[in-house]
């Protein structure tokens, strides 16, 4: 059965689903993440989750960069009933394992932007069913990734998986006429391992193929790796070609190193074409796809949130503003033909519509109010910072506040990069967290004050 056989005619079976992963325990209670596969979300449905998270949790709802919603603050004697009301929806399988593998990041303008080679929403479903369903696959380690992406005006370029499909477009000597998928293995476009191009119907059956392999091969090395990356530094990507070979399209793979640029967008994406390189990481304001998405589209309205953090009060009332809402690895959110006046109305809700918003070039975790590691209000030191630096902001790529060391929000570097412990700051300068201090010491009020006072020049010296 092909892909867009499987989209019109979806299987009904235990595990083809969303769902959730196990919760986790964090400072405001469980934090619930909700899978959204191909990160399309009916309006229903969000109007539903926001209800849920209302009466299981404390309301808050954070935005993944995997394309997920959390929900945060449910309590443990909550979980069950909140378990029940989600697998009503269709939103919870009861096979743990295939939620743990079914890691498909998608391209969330796809059907949406008419510039994209291909809309492979039927592709990123059927691998998600492919996952769920084959259980000899479920043995992937749980965080092992997946990557479809249709080009376009928000391309996936900059994000990191496992094994990534980009579709690209035209026809070479050798090649089959139209898309084809060029695949890659770990890494961003740029980075990862060029194994080749296949057809758009063999992209099930040659991840599956992937996933075997991947899992006999990690088997002959005294340290398994559990991410595609480290296999392919052990063992070279020809083993792994061999293994899926009738699975691949001409042109061969060493081909596709060389070629035209694509254009800035990524429309037209050609068959040979390396990406254009954005920089700066995977930060709010640092790449295209950002850019390109927030504010009003021909198709859609791109409305962000600071820190990717909104409330299920929010999320209830962008619903009512369109029929479909779609979750982007941006940390927002793309509502599909909006409503009139949606704009201001989003705006009015406090959404950031605009890409130059200095905010969007603020990171931060959780912290004290929703970490048990946390010892700041990293969320509030943040926004002071936008209140007060609005020039150092303007100039530089990222400012990342992090309540701990462990910089999970962006482990990094960044330009300037907050770190807590015991309730004070250390302020480090184009650094990840754990680097060398620029200050130390110091209370919350006194770092957003040596951050506001920092010119441009005095961090340039420091690069």
């Amino acid at each position: 059965m092909s892909a867009i056989t499987q989209l019109r005619n979806p299987p009904r079976r235990r595990g083809m689903c969303p769902g959730v992963l196990a919760p986790m325990e964090v400072g405001d209670g469980l934090l619930v993440r909700v899978r959204v596969p191909a990160g399309v979300l009916p309006a229903a449905s969000a109007k539903r989750i926001a209800e849920l998270g209302r009466r299981y949790g404390n309301g808050l709802v954070d935005l993944s960069h995997r394309g997920n919603l959390q929900l945060r603050g449910v309590a443990a004697s909550n979980m069950a009933a909140l378990i029940t009301e989600l697998r009503a929806l269709g939103y919870v399988s009861e096979d743990a394992e295939s939620e743990a593998v079914r890691n498909v990041l998608t391209s969330p303008t796809a059907g949406l932007d008419g510039t994209a080679v291909l809309d492979v929403r039927p592709y990123a479903l059927a691998l998600d069913a492919r996952l769920a369903a084959d259980r000899d696959l479920h043995r992937l380690p749980p965080k092992f990734g997946w990557l479809v992406d249709g080009g376009g005006q928000a391309t996936l370029f900059d994000s990191s998986t496992d094994v990534r499909f980009d579709a690209v477009a035209g026809a070479v000597a050798g090649a089959v006429n139209g898309p084809l998928f060029h695949v890659g293995l770990g890494g961003t476009f740029a980075e990862a391992a060029v194994l080749g191009h296949c057809r758009p119907d063999d992209l099930v059956e040659l991840a599956a193929a992937l996933a075997q392999a991947f899992l006999e091969l990690r088997q002959t090395l005294a340290e398994p790796p559990r991410r595609m990356a480290g296999l392919v530094k052990a063992l070279g990507v020809e083993v792994l070609r061999e293994r899926v070979a009738g699975l691949l399209s001409c042109p061969h793979p060493s081909h596709a190193a060389h070629g035209p640029l694509p254009s800035p967008a990524g429309q037209g994406r050609e068959l040979q074409s390396p990406p254009l390189r954005s920089g700066g990481g995977s930060g709010w304001g640092q790449t295209p796809p950002t850019r390109l998405v927030l504010g009003p589209q021909p198709t859609w309205l791109g409305v962000a949130f600071p820190f990717g953090r909104l409330d299920v009060d929010r999320l209830e009332a962008l619903a009512a503003l369109t029929h479909e809402i779609r979750i982007t690895p941006w940390r927002a959110l793309l509502l599909a033909a909006p409503q009139d006046g949606a704009a201001e109305k989003a705006t009015a809700l406090g959404g950031i519509l605009d890409h130059h918003d200095i905010r969007l070039k603020l990171t931060a975790c959780s912290g004290v109010t929703g970490c048990d590691v946390g010892t700041t209000d990293t969320h509030a030191d943040g926004l002071a910072i936008a209140e007060r630096a609005a020039g150092l902001l303007e100039a530089v790529r990222m400012v990342h506040v992090s309540g701990c060391a462990k910089g999970c929000a962006h482990p990094g570097a960044a330009d300037v990069t907050l770190i807590a412990r015991e309730g004070v700051y250390d302020v480090a300068l184009n650094a990840a967290p754990g680097g060398t201090p620029w200050r130390s010491g110091l209370t919350p009020d006194a770092a957003v004050a040596a951050v506001a006072d920092l010119s441009v020049e005095e961090l340039s010296r420091v690069r």
